[in-house]
């Protein structure tokens, strides 16, 4: 059973021409908060070191670390037949994650906002529910030490809680 997801990279409040510049990944497998994390972490390997971030330059670096080397399992979304991060999930509805990810320059890091579709039993309809919203470094350490963070084939480069060595 894949876990899907899309992850939208933002960065309309950082640029100096004051427009939105929105970049959406649509990715197959493995996007839990345990396994999202993994797959962020990996994406700054090919993007500019931060505080540099610019949302259509890190969505590329997502796909880079995270495409299967065979083809498929992450795609870009084309985001010209969208108005709304909503009217994307319309879209996508075997996804059960969406992440907002941008940069905060208060914070010095990458900051993520995790949703999860749950299904609301007063209405009779699938919501997108905010399940969390912090800053990367943090939701690496409260993911620390899970075994599902250890994707095949990639060593983490931080050690979980006891590890030695």
């Amino acid at each position: 059973m894949s876990t899907n997801a899309v992850y939208f990279f933002d960065d309309t409040f950082r640029n100096d021409r004051g427009t939105t510049n929105i970049c959406a990944v649509y990715k197959q497998y493995d996007n839990y908060p345990e396994g999202a994390v993994y797959h962020i972490e990996a994406a700054k390997d090919y993007a500019w070191g931060l505080p540099r971030f610019e949302a259509d330059e890190f969505a590329a670096a997502f796909v880079a670390a995270n495409k299967n080397p065979k083809g498929g399992e992450v795609r870009l979304i084309p985001l010209f037949e969208h108005t709304s991060r909503r009217q994307v999930m319309d879209d996508h509805p075997w996804c059960e994650y969406y992440y907002d990810i941008t940069y905060d320059e208060v914070v010095g890091d990458l900051v993520v906002h995790t949703y999860e579709k749950r299904y609301n039993d007063t209405i009779r309809e699938y919501v997108w529910e905010l399940i969390n919203y912090m800053p990367h470094q943090q939701m690496l350490r409260s993911f620390v030490g899970s075994t599902d963070l250890v994707m095949p084939d990639k060593k983490l480069p931080w050690k979980a809680v006891g590890e030695k060595g």
